[in-house]
């Protein structure tokens, strides 16, 4: 992000947009600082090669994701009419899919957010008619994300960037969120560029002010539950791999060697001048390339002390660099929360099979790390369907309840067994233990 547009909004430029470029960069598959290199020909020049890489940052971000937020899980509101106003919008905006990518792009560059905008119409009497559900939602990640306000550690003020073409002219879209007396107040800003510099222009294709009168604001901000060593008060951040990025390193230079070894691992023969033949246009023919396998040799010459022919089979040590790849990759999974053997390839090194005990033993660094952001993940949900609530009630006049409770459900059947606990907890309604309602409150969404 230019730091020009910093000063046009009246906020300071923050080093964090530095790491997050860089980290976006790892979740591409390609930090170029580290991933290209230069290698010096026989000629005495140089050509530019790159390190063969698993691309585990996306990875490990991709893992997350579908551990935090996945198709088993859900949400209640306390309210008929609420519910179903929250469900009609989560279906038109595939909220869960892309919510399921934003934990993806927020583990990655350290923060996420959803920005819920109105999509309805006025009537003659002013008052708003949804179009749809009403609810339209932006998805952005940190590098579009200027914090202006923060508070206690969480952003209530905010501004979005980002680039577009209108009427085929390239500029620069601000929508800034500012809390004002009368509730949060949203301007639209359009930038582009004169002589090399950003000059705001009038006439964009959003209102140029939009006074919500809301007392939340119509945004909601994630980011993994990890506290920010780079920047602690600014409210954004950081990526789940911020401290293993030596680790990526590791793995890449692992598989690096192993894909090396391999490559120069092909068989090598050599074979006697005297056994090559050429054309009378000088084009040079092995035994091989004419399929000649009868020989005149001259002299009494020990073949075995000089062979015609030589081969040299390299050492491909696949065993060492596999162990190298793995042991790299376990270092990499615990720095990043998923526990030492989270990503496992020696299934048949001669170990003992785990049992179950021992197999779910090890899955509890991951789980524990997992309940940790979990909890950022859900007071997300909860935010935007709040918000979502107070959108149905204040702006289109339905009969929603904006204070009715919300249950977040989360998947745990990646420790556990759902379906046996179920069926426990179904003997102990029939024994009286657990009631009727808990059970459904538990179980049924």
């Amino acid at each position: 992000m230019e730091q020009e547009i910093f000063e046009l909004l009246g906020a300071g430029y923050n080093p964090m947009y530095a790491e997050i470029a860089r980290w976006d960069s790892w979740w591409r598959g390609h930090c170029r600082s580290f991933h290209d290199y230069y290698e010096h020909t026989p000629s005495g020049g140089a050509v530019k090669r790159s390190l063969y890489r698993m691309n585990m940052a996306k990875k490990i971000c991709e893992d997350w994701a579908a551990l935090l937020l996945n198709d088993r899980c859900g949400f209640l509101v306390g309210d008929e009419a609420g519910d179903a106003f929250v469900r009609g919008a989560f279906e038109e905006n595939d909220f869960f899919t892309r919510a399921n990518q934003l934990i993806e792009r927020a583990f990655a560059v350290g923060t996420g957010a959803v920005i819920l905008r109105i999509r309805g119409e006025k009537d003659g009497s002013g008052r708003m008619t949804p179009v749809g559900s009403g609810v339209e939602m932006e998805w952005v990640d940190g590098g579009h994300i200027i914090p202006l306000s923060v508070k206690n550690g969480e952003i209530t003020e905010a501004a979005f960037v980002s680039e577009g073409i209108y009427r085929g002219e390239p500029y620069v879209y601000a929508e800034s969120h500012r809390l004002e007396a009368d509730g949060y107040v949203i301007r639209n800003e359009f930038f582009t560029r004169e002589n090399g510099k950003l000059v705001k222009k009038a006439g964009g294709p959003c209102e140029e002010v939009i006074r919500t009168g809301s007392p939340v604001p119509l945004f909601a901000v994630l980011t993994p539950n990890i506290l920010n060593p780079v920047d602690p008060g600014c409210g954004m951040g950081v990526s789940v791999f911020h401290d293993a990025e030596d680790c990526l390193r590791g793995v890449d230079l692992a598989f690096n060697n192993y894909c090396r070894d391999l490559k120069l691992g092909g068989k090598k023969v050599f074979i006697s001048q005297s056994l090559v033949s050429r054309d009378e246009h000088g084009n040079v023919f092995t035994p091989d390339d004419v399929a000649q396998q009868l020989f005149v040799t001259l002299g009494d010459g020990d073949f075995s002390d000089n062979p015609m022919i030589t081969e040299h089979n390299p050492d491909l040590r696949s065993a060492e660099n596999a162990e190298a790849v793995q042991c790299q990759l376990n270092y990499l999974s615990f720095r990043c929360g998923l526990g030492c053997h989270h990503y496992a390839f020696s299934a048949s090194d001669g170990r003992a099979k785990l049992t179950a005990t021992q197999y779910m033993g090890e899955r509890q660094d991951m789980r524990r790390n997992a309940v940790k952001h979990q909890k950022n993940v859900e007071r997300f949900l909860r935010r935007v369907i709040r918000t979502v609530l107070w959108m149905g009630r204040n702006l289109y006049g339905l009969p929603v309840d904006c204070d009715a409770p919300v249950r977040v459900v989360f998947d745990d059947t990646y420790f556990s067994d759902s379906d046996s606990e179920r069926a426990r907890d179904l003997t102990e309604v029939q024994a009286g233990v657990m009631t009727a309602e808990e059970f459904r409150e538990k179980w049924i969404l």
